[in-house]
């Protein structure tokens, strides 16, 4: 990856990918509360990375787990990484592991 732009880029991607299983209507949903219960614009995700953890964990509950694995495997994918799941890994570890294995 290039440089940090790109990567955010790619992460930006992943949400919306993984956001949209649920369908359309969800993701739209999840973004605006998100947005109006903890004042993340979709833009500001990767710079509010720990709040939009917190945020989906509130908004969809134990789902959340499953939800971060979805971003977590595409974004892997988009960066050609190995996805390997890891059982008490957050949205945040698979990110900051992502990072690390692109430099």
């Amino acid at each position: 990856m290039a440089s940090s732009a790109a990567f955010r880029e790619v992460l930006l991607q992943a949400i919306d990918d993984a956001l949209l299983v649920p369908g359309e209507l969800v993701r739209a949903a999840i973004y605006s509360r998100v947005e109006k219960s903890y004042r993340i614009r979709r833009e500001e995700i990767p710079e509010k990375l720990g709040l939009f953890h917190e945020a989906l964990q509130q908004v969809l509950g134990a789902s959340a787990m499953v939800m971060e694995r979805m971003i977590a495997k595409n974004l892997y994918h988009r960066l050609d990484l190995n996805f390997s799941d890891h059982e008490h890994w957050t949205l945040l570890d698979y990110v900051d592991h992502a990072k690390k294995a692109q430099k």
